[in-house]
């Protein structure tokens, strides 16, 4: 699954409990879907950032480990 068909899902099941939580006759179970329609909505809006984070941690871990394989005499491992 991609992290454009994570964050859709993510955005269709808000949509369902935003219209859940109308339909809702009890205020408790309004609540509850309300409050779980916002958790998945925010939940959404992360997914590219995290991506972005973690590509960028990624691509700095590698750049790490091939500066240590071309002068592992300099590293701060070897000290």
């Amino acid at each position: 699954m991609t992290d454009e068909q994570l964050a859709a899902m993510h955005r269709l099941l808000a949509l369902y409990h935003r219209n859940r939580a109308k339909q809702a006759m009890l205020d408790v179970v309004q609540q509850y879907h309300a409050d779980l329609a916002q958790r998945l909505a925010d939940e959404a809006a992360q997914i590219p950032r995290r991506t972005a984070i973690l590509g960028r941690f990624h691509e700095r871990e590698h750049a790490a480990i091939a500066a240590h394989l071309a002068y592992p005499a300099t590293s701060p491992a070897s000290r």
